[in-house]
């Protein structure tokens, strides 16, 4: 007991003697990288899983992406989608999986099994390989295209700049494989209807070496750009359904400025629409056959006339409101293609 209270005493001692100070930084420490990529992080968000829909609206110029008959075409069903996030296998890895009744993501491995792009109806197989030489030799499926007949692409990108550049290309080229109108679906024989079919007539599966990178986010681009969903929802949609799924971090930047042309394209469709429309009404309002502006000098000229035209002074006050209320000029406008 005599000891203890000693031990203690001398640890008081030294206490007292040896304050310990706490280091006080004059400013928070941030390495800084949560403001790099607020789109995509390490901690995702699985509550925007869900079962996927066909898009209420496609706010883009027709053929950007696809043609007017797309969707009508294709069907609602076309487009739905269910997940089944907690089955997943790790041997699925090597297995290709459907992201839309229509699009599946997988590896080299799955484009070269003949038995399952057979199975699965698979009629496209599109590589998106990279520019080293051996890439063509590993991210090819030539010989299982030829040996059923079907389509086959690959899409060498060089560099990130390339890939965002190819992107609107490369859905494109998606979209006029899938589309059921008559002029991209030239089979008399299966030609639809006016009925939109029960399922796709055609599917197309994405691969790359892995099936985890470059074709996946392929597949994230797609569903940005069909079905109007942002990039971490395109994501989670896309992992949900393909697990392994795994993009480094060039490819996350990919994927946010391609969501950023996105946007504008969106923006300047939207306002090429108000515009239109608000110089539509204002055409049929003042009784012209054509949607042509009316100046306004024209419109104060009537006033002089106003007996003969009884309309002129609610034509001048309709003219005055819209150019007052009319939307500013849309951010950019597509250079007329040569």
């Amino acid at each position: 007991m005599v000891e203890q209270g000693l031990n203690q005493g001398a640890a008081s001692t030294w206490a007292m003697g040896h304050h310990e100070t706490s280091y006080i930084p004059t400013q928070p420490y941030s390495s800084g990288l949560d403001h790099v990529w607020t789109g995509i992080s390490n901690s995702l968000d699985y509550t925007l899983l869900r079962n996927l829909e066909a898009p209420a609206s496609h706010d883009f110029q027709s053929g950007y992406l696809a043609c007017d008959e797309f969707f009508r075409s294709l069907g609602p069903g076309s487009f739905r989608s269910g997940f089944s996030l907690m089955e997943w296998q790790y041997d699925q890895r090597r297995e290709a999986q459907s992201i839309l009744p229509y699009l599946y993501v997988g590896p080299t491995a799955s484009a070269r099994d003949v038995e399952f792009v057979k199975s699965a109806g698979i009629t496209c197989l599109l590589g998106i390989k990279g520019p080293l030489p051996h890439h063509a030799r590993v991210v090819n499926a030539d010989k299982c295209a030829a040996a059923l007949g079907i389509e086959t692409d690959n899409i060498v990108v060089a560099n990130d700049q390339e890939f965002i550049k190819a992107l609107p290309d490369i859905i494109r080229k998606i979209n006029e494989h899938i589309c059921c109108c008559p002029v991209h679906h030239t089979d008399t024989a299966t030609i639809p209807g006016k009925d939109a079919p029960s399922k796709p007539w055609k599917k197309v599966l994405i691969f790359c070496e892995t099936g985890n990178e470059r074709s996946a986010a392929v597949a994230i681009a797609y569903l940005m750009a069909m079905l109007n969903y942002d990039v971490l929802t395109a994501f989670i949609n896309v992992q949900g359904r393909r697990l392994c799924c795994n993009l480094p971090d060039s490819l996350k930047r990919v994927l946010q400025t391609f969501e950023s042309i996105l946007a504008a394209k969106r923006d300047v469709m939207k306002a090429q629409n108000v515009t239109n429309c608000s110089d539509g009404i204002a055409a049929s309002i003042a009784g012209l056959s054509s949607p042509k502006k009316r100046a306004i000098d024209t419109m104060q000229g009537l006033e002089d006339c106003a007996g003969d035209v009884p309309d002129a002074e609610l034509l001048d006050c309709l003219d005055r409101e819209r150019f007052a209320s009319r939307s500013p000029q849309p951010p950019f406008n597509d250079a007329p293609s040569g």
